[in-house]
């Protein structure tokens, strides 16, 4: 499937009414793409409850729901930020997500990348692509003491993922760069990168212009607080 290979470690971020196909279809095809040796992970993000239960439907989409709800399926025990996975290397991927940052560079996101894995995009763009996040915390963006929104529980946390809606600036210089490999899956367009790519991009994005990732909606809570800084 667009590249992946036998033994490779991708986090699919998807619409699957966009792909047109079966949730359990594309997991099968996910998983077959690997092979028993590699790894599939897909975020289970519930956002707002005070306390993790593994049970609790997480609202990242019907596939990553599907995903969830599998026998075989791990799921990282962190409240807000929580993500499935399924292969080899599952547990020590997720292991201690309660008590890392929820997108941090120690999170299973950046564990993922940092060991080279995939991250992989099915008919949705890089607004959807949440390894952004972890170049964000990478980079000590200014903006992150700022939550998204305040009425969220912080378990703890100083530092905070926020708004994506100005993820996709990141396209281009990864395009310049070579990172992406697209192609189609089902009906849906389809890019796959290297998630060590995204992050080293994403931190770059921020050094030239500390505020490029910031989307410019004046309700935007977190974005809107953070353009209102002074430099």
């Amino acid at each position: 499937m667009i590249g992946l290979a036998s033994g490779d470690a991708v986090v699919v971020h998807a619409s699957l009414h966009a792909v047109g196909l079966g949730a359990d279809e594309v997991i099968g095809a996910l998983l077959d793409a690997v092979g028993p040796r590699g790894l599939v992970v897909m975020p289970t993000f519930t956002y707002d409850n005070e306390a993790f239960a593994p049970d609790l439907p997480g609202r990242t989409g019907t596939l990553a729901e599907a995903f969830r709800r599998r026998p075989d399926t791990l799921r990282s025990a962190h409240p807000t930020y929580s993500v499935a996975a399924v292969g080899t290397g599952a547990a020590d991927l997720l292991d201690g997500h309660d008590r890392a940052g929820a997108t941090g560079v120690d999170s299973p996101l950046g564990r993922l990348a940092a060991a080279g894995g995939h991250v992989l995009l099915l008919g949705v763009g890089h607004t959807a692509n949440t390894t952004v996040h972890v170049g964000e915390f990478q980079a000590g963006a200014p903006y992150l003491d700022i939550p998204f929104d305040p009425d969220w529980p912080a378990h703890g946390a100083d530092r905070f993922p926020g708004c994506s809606r100005a993820f996709g600036t990141i396209e281009r210089p990864l395009r310049e760069r070579g990172a992406i490999r697209d192609g189609k899956v089902g009906r849906a367009l389809a890019q796959l990168v290297p998630g060590s790519m995204v992050i080293d991009t994403t931190v770059e994005l921020l050094s030239d212009e500390p505020a490029s990732l910031l989307c410019t909606d004046p309700g935007c809570y977190r974005c809107s607080r953070a353009r209102a800084r002074p430099s």
